[in-house]
Order: structure tokens, then C-alpha cells, then sequence
């Protein structure tokens, strides 16, 4: 199980993501992810900003919003962020960041979202429709 925030900034109308460049490839990404032990989606949502972005949200923060069903079952959630500075990345994505292993966090525009390779590529969509 994995879990992922969109943090929604209204000032910037805009979401941060993650710009990946891996391997050659070019690619953006909701923060979050896999589950430690027995994790909730909710306590796995909130240890993966914080250890990814140093962004501390508490379970009142997050609105669920979809179930995105691959290998892994990906949960949604949604908060929202009053400050438009870009946060470092940190944890074990900066422990693993070198020049072919690119972590940058970004705000993109909402209306550009259909626009970038968001993985996976259904979720541009889905995001447009709920925000």
C-alpha cells in the first residue's frame, strides 16, 4: 500500500510535486509513499511528507480522496498548504539524489497538469476534476 498528498496552495492555484529524472527519464510525482509495517493510509500519507519535504500535517489536515488501484494500491489525499515556498527534499530521496537521480519539489500549476508527465498519467485528470 502506498499513500500520496496533493498539497494545494489556492494563492498560486498550484500543487507540489516531485520532478523526477531517473534513468534518463523525465517525470513528476505526488509526494508519498510506501507503507512501514502497519501503517493506516492516513499515518503512512503523514510520515511520507514529513520525511520527504519536512512538511508536518496532522490527520485533520488530510481529506481522502480516491483509490488508485495498480500493484501497490495507491491512496489520495488532499491538504492544503498555506505557504508558497518550495521545501528541500530530504530524507532517503536526498540521501539518494545525484546527477542521474533528481528529487527537485516544484509547484505546478493546476492548469498545467495535463500538460507535464505526471505519473501515473491517469491522475492529471482525476485531480482536475476534484480541485
Amino acid at each position: 500500500m502506498r499513500a500520496r498528498v496533493i498539497l494545494y496552495n489556492s494563492e498560486n492555484d498550484a500543487i507540489l510535486l516531485i520532478h523526477r529524472l531517473k534513468n534518463g527519464r523525465d517525470y513528476w510525482v505526488i509526494p508519498g509513499g510506501g507503507a512501514k509495517g502497519n501503517e493506516t493510509p492516513v499515518e503512512t500519507a503523514i510520515r511520507e511528507i514529513d520525511e520527504e519535504l519536512s512538511i508536518q500535517l496532522k490527520p485533520a489536515d488530510l481529506t481522502y480522496l480516491f483509490e488508485y488501484k495498480n500493484q501497490e494500491n495507491e491512496h489520495f489525499f488532499y491538504a492544503e498548504m498555506p505557504f508558497i515556498a518550495v521545501p528541500e527534499i530530504s530524507g532517503e530521496e536526498k540521501e539518494r539524489s545525484n546527477n542521474l537521480n533528481v528529487y527537485q519539489p516544484s509547484w505546478v500549476a493546476v492548469k498545467e497538469l495535463t500538460k507535464i508527465n505526471l505519473m501515473p498519467p491517469e491522475i492529471a485528470a482525476k485531480i482536475l476534476n476534484l480541485i
